[in-house]
């Protein structure tokens, strides 16, 4: 899998890996002072893995990237 060059594609998948870096900085602040994300975890993953998603998977991508056709 290659990263985007497509600008939209790029900004949803450089959006998406700074949102995922950003909930395990944060999980892991919260850890270490006895904390826990209280309202459903698994709701502040969501948006960043979409965005991570639709960057990366080309059937979900909203601009389509040029396929390398080695034959």
């Amino acid at each position: 899998m290659k990263l985007p060059k497509k600008p939209v594609n790029a900004v949803l998948f450089y959006v998406g890996t700074l949102g995922l870096l950003t909930q395990v900085l944060v999980s892991f602040y919260l850890l270490t002072q006895g904390r826990t994300m209280e309202w459903h975890w698994w709701f502040h993953w969501l948006a960043p893995t979409l965005c991570l998603l639709w960057g990366l998977i080309p059937r979900l991508q909203l601009q389509k990237e040029q396929q390398d056709r080695r034959s």
